[in-house]
């Protein structure tokens, strides 16, 4: 009976924020805070990037190891990333590389489970068709309800959509799991419906080297102003005939927690409409030529530059997915694909991103992460019934960025060995991450928060890794 735009009341996550909010603050009494609260980017590069063609290349490898690709030097003298990625490599003081990140699958959906949840421990039945309480929460979904949203909005938020497969098997691990479907993120849904991979319309098919993209509009943030036809008094009898409604349903329903979760979904709704703050965060039509150029008129630099304005509005914790179905999944043509509908989108939009929220004053405050699901295998070669060579899944080392939030700029952690197939020095877990976002986020390294039957978690199960931090 009441629609608002086109959000969809029931898939918006915000969790209990009055009892986060009284956790939280119990927590940093008694135990005392972590680093100063800050808000956290988590790019997600699903398929799995490959370290060699990106921070961490072997020039000096084996012909089948170094790739096509040559390594560029930086801002920061010493440290060098891929020629494809020139503005990052003139921003190097604002990132640190960690080379030694690695757990134990090469499989796409155990290792999206890891690196979504930060957990190695995998539940019964990792490619079953729905999240369930079985799960591990998302490490979005832990931070959205240790930090809540401001201006009403939820504390967690996955743009520009949820991973899924082209089979439709979602992707495990970015859900609220057992601490319940109530703290799941909010999804931002903007991405088109489009065969291609990667950032639409500059996108791209594994088997079609002329593929074209197939559907508009490309970037569709949610509508969260009043339809024409609903005026503002129109509005409010609509929602004091809702109210109406309410008290007749909760009379019926004996699930008094689903009422009171779906009363504050009503409330989020509803702030999304009055407050001009949070309607501006999507409208994206008003960008100048020049912000939409830097960012790259794609979905990689659409979901960044939403981003942007969803930091300012007042979310703690967004997860971007840079990339549907594999999109990084480059077992053939990696080298043609990275340099031409990969790299360089990436490169455009992660600076942009960070010289946006820098002019802002906000990079000091927000740490970007930057990781897919696993690394890429030592060797290079062509699978059979293919032209072109790639890499393989590669769970044993990956390369991890991490910018802004305070870290030391042209740190490098840990190191793989001369091939860039295993961790050679300080090696980290997705644990460890995981204990990083955490910690960014301000959550005290003893916190605590019950799943679904009232069982007790710890939120760390690794250590930060300090050594970003110099």
């Amino acid at each position: 009976m009441l629609q608002i735009g086109a959000i969809g009341l029931m898939g918006l996550s915000m969790g209990d924020v009055e009892r986060h909010k009284a956790l939280a603050a119990t927590a940093g009494k008694n135990h005392g805070s972590a680093r100063s609260p800050k808000k956290v980017v988590y790019l997600f590069l699903t398929g799995g990037p490959p370290q060699h063609e990106t921070f961490d290349l072997k020039p000096h490898g084996p012909d089948t190891v170094r790739g096509e690709f040559k390594p560029i030097a930086t801002r920061t003298p010493g440290l060098e990333i891929c020629e494809h990625l020139p503005l990052l490599a003139q921003r190097s003081h604002q990132f640190a590389i960690l080379r030694s990140m690695t757990h134990h699958s090469n499989k796409h959906l155990e290792g999206s489970y890891i690196m979504c949840t930060g957990l190695t421990d995998l539940p019964p039945n990792v490619n079953k068709k729905h999240p369930d309480s079985e799960d591990a929460p998302a490490i979005t979904a832990v931070g959205g309800r240790f930090r809540p949203g401001e201006n009403h909005l939820p504390g967690a938020v996955v743009v520009p959509q949820f991973l899924l497969r082209d089979t439709g098997r979602f992707v495990p691990g970015q859900y609220g799991g057992h601490m319940g479907r109530k703290f799941d993120p909010w999804e931002v849904h903007a991405a088109a419906k489009c065969r291609g991979l990667g950032p639409c319309p500059q996108c791209f098919h594994y088997q079609e080297p002329e593929f074209k993209h197939t559907a508009y509009p490309v970037f569709d943030p949610p509508n969260v102003r009043f339809s024409h036809e609903v005026t503002q008094p129109r509005f409010e009898r609509r929602m004091s005939l809702l109210e109406s409604l309410d008290q007749s349903r909760r009379k019926l329903e004996n699930a008094a927690d689903e009422a009171g979760v779906f009363d504050r979904y009503q409330e989020q709704a509803v702030s999304l409409l009055t407050s001009a703050v949070t309607r501006q965060a999507f409208d994206l039509k008003g960008v100048s030529d020049g912000v939409l150029d830097a960012y790259g008129r794609n979905q990689f630099g659409w979901s960044l530059l939403l981003t942007r304005r969803l930091l300012e509005a007042g979310v703690s914790m967004i997860q971007v997915n840079m990339g549907r179905n594999g999109t990084w999944d480059l077992h053939s043509r990696a080298f043609s694909i990275l340099k031409n509908h990969l790299l360089p989108q990436t490169d455009r939009a992660l600076s942009a991103f960070m010289d946006d929220l820098d002019a802002r004053g906000l990079l000091d405050d927000t740490l970007i992460v930057m990781a897919g699901e696993f690394g890429r295998s030592p060797a290079y070669e062509i699978p059979v019934g293919a032209t072109l060579p790639g890499r393989f899944h590669w769970g044993r080392v990956q390369s991890v960025f991490f910018g802004g939030g305070g870290v030391t700029g042209g740190t490098v952690v840990g190191a793989s060995d001369e091939l860039g197939g295993e961790p050679a020095d300080n090696p980290k877990r997705p644990q460890d991450m995981a204990a990083t976002i955490y910690d960014a986020l301000g959550i005290p390294q003893n916190a605590q928060y019950p799943d679904i039957h009232d069982r007790p978690h710890f939120v760390y199960q690794g250590k930060p890794i300090h050594e970003l931090y110099g």
